[in-house]
């Protein structure tokens, strides 16, 4: 009887010693995962400050570099401005400039078919009066350009359009009187009139004339009538 009294008595001690042991395990396990959470949260607000720290710089750098990206842009086009900054002479330049590249490619096309010939050199003079009217309106609207070269600017830019319509007033009523196309160019000393026909005989060429004098008041001697076929 006292044997098993003795058996149970060390059972019991050995449960207890196993669920002291047990309870230590999961104290220590506890305060083991207590402070590993604790170090990942440090951990995790120091990697978000590095990250807040390094956005906050590349931002810098960004608005750094857009920044000068736009102080050189706004100095270009501050020379831009400069180059564009008009006087009576510039606007002639201009004028003289577009003139001579229009006259030049209906002379190079001269050779080329008839129907891509007056194709190209409409687009080309389109362009040269496209880019001439930039030019015009860039001195416009230029502070830097005074009231004078301002008005002037503005006077040749209303007379280049004027120019334009009657161009095409002119070929409208020459294709009018049967030819299949016509082009015109006016400056302000001379007019070339380029009919599409085989040839031209007195009587078109009279025609022509009369169309042309009566819409531009030239004189006959500053007119230039020929043929393109």
């Amino acid at each position: 009887m006292f044997k098993i009294k003795r058996r149970n008595v060390f059972i019991f001690s050995l449960v207890l010693v196993l669920c002291f042991i047990s309870y230590l395990n999961y104290a220590i396990n506890k305060y083991a995962s207590l402070e590993t959470s604790n170090d990942f949260e440090k951990y995790e607000e120091n990697k978000l400050a590095k990250v807040s720290i390094t956005n906050e710089n590349a931002n810098e750098i960004v608005n750094e570099e857009t920044s000068n990206h736009l102080n050189i842009t706004t100095n270009e086009e501050a020379k831009d401005i400069a180059i564009v900054d008009s006087n009576n002479n510039q606007i002639a330049d201009i004028v003289t400039e577009t003139s001579e590249n229009i006259k030049e490619t209906m002379n190079n096309n001269y050779n080329t078919k008839r129907t891509n010939y007056f194709i190209e050199s409409r687009l080309n003079m389109d362009l040269e009066r496209e880019k001439m009217i930039t030019l015009l309106n860039e001195m416009i609207n230029n502070d830097r350009t005074d009231d004078i070269n301002r008005k002037a600017a503005s006077d040749e830019k209303m007379k280049l359009i004027d120019i334009m319509s009657k161009e095409k007033i002119i070929e409208n009523l020459i294709k009018a009187k049967g030819f299949e196309d016509a082009l015109v160019f006016i400056t302000d000393h001379s007019i070339n009139v380029i009919v599409e026909a085989e040839k031209l005989t007195d009587s078109d060429v009279a025609k022509i004339l009369d169309i042309v004098i009566r819409e531009t008041k030239f004189s006959a001697d500053n007119i230039k009538i020929s043929n393109k076929f």
